[in-house]
Parts: C-alpha cells; structure tokens; sequence
C-alpha cells in the first residue's frame, strides 16, 4: 500500500457521498480521477487489505437491543471444533481467543451476540453449549454503549 492508497482509505473510511457518482467527488478532493480511485480500491479490496465496503447500520433502529458478550471456558483439545461451530453462527459478529489467568479468569474464547430479546441471546448461548459440549459459559450483557465505530485508519504523524 502506498501513500495515495493510504490517502484514499482515509478519504472513504467515514463514508462516501449519498449521490449518483459518490466516487467522482472523493476522487475529485484526492486529486484523481474516479477510475483511478475506483481501480484502487479494488486491487486493495481483492489482495484483502478491504475487507468489505458496507453500510453502517443502527442496530438498536432496528429493534436489535440485546447485546452480549459470551465468554467461554473450553477445552484446548476441543477449541478448535468450537471456533468451527461459532464461525458458522451468523448471531455472532466477533470471536475472540484470550490469554486466561488461572484462578482468576478462566474464559479463553469470546463471542459477541446481538439479538432481538435478552433471552433470546441466553437461548443461543445454551444451544451453542450443547453442540460444542461445554457448559463453563458466561453471558455478559452490555449494561449502557458508550461508543460504536468499525477500525480507522489514522493519518500517519
């Protein structure tokens, strides 16, 4: 990635126009043209350094209220066929694995859930126990969100 690539994911990142050619006046205040911005980020796009251009969506507009982090205190040997399982579950929208510390926090692997009611995610939780048999689990509800933002690409100082 070179400095104009850097240029234009910071140029797109906050979003993009709502009009006709949203890319032409990007490209415009970068200094290029809009097939040129549009080749790049779609090189940048196909070698992963995007990984997707999306809308960003009001969860709770839509009714999506309860949201909760899962931690997980699973096995070493059956980590790997429980991230299978979880991976597949759409309800999940990030899954994380944890340094534990013994004693103290045993929970090594997070997932992240939002639903339509509180118990809607505790009966996703208990299904999700029963596929990967294991039933240490905690459901951790978000209690007030403070902030909501996907990954930033900052200017370089």
């Amino acid at each position: 990635m070179d400095k104009l690539d850097r240029e234009i994911l910071i140029a797109v990142q906050n979003g993009i126009p709502l009009k006709r050619e949203p890319f032409k006046e990007t490209a415009e205040k970068i200094g290029i043209t809009e097939k040129e911005l549009l080749r790049r980020l779609n090189r940048m796009n196909d070698e992963g350094d995007i990984r997707r251009f999306s809308a960003n969506i009001n969860q709770r507009k839509l009714g999506i209220i309860a949201n909760a982090v899962v931690v997980w205190n699973i096995p070493e040997e059956k980590i790997d066929d429980a991230i299978k399982v979880f991976m597949g579950s759409p309800e999940i929208s990030h899954l994380y694995e944890r340094v534990t510390y013994p004693g103290r926090w045993e929970y090594n692997l997070y997932s992240v859930v939002h639903d339509y009611s509180v118990e809607s995610v505790r009966r996703f939780a208990h299904e999700l126990a029963d596929k990967i048999g294991v039933n240490d689990y905690q459901v951790l509800f978000s209690k007030k969100r403070f902030k909501g933002t996907s990954s930033r690409l900052a200017p370089r100082r």
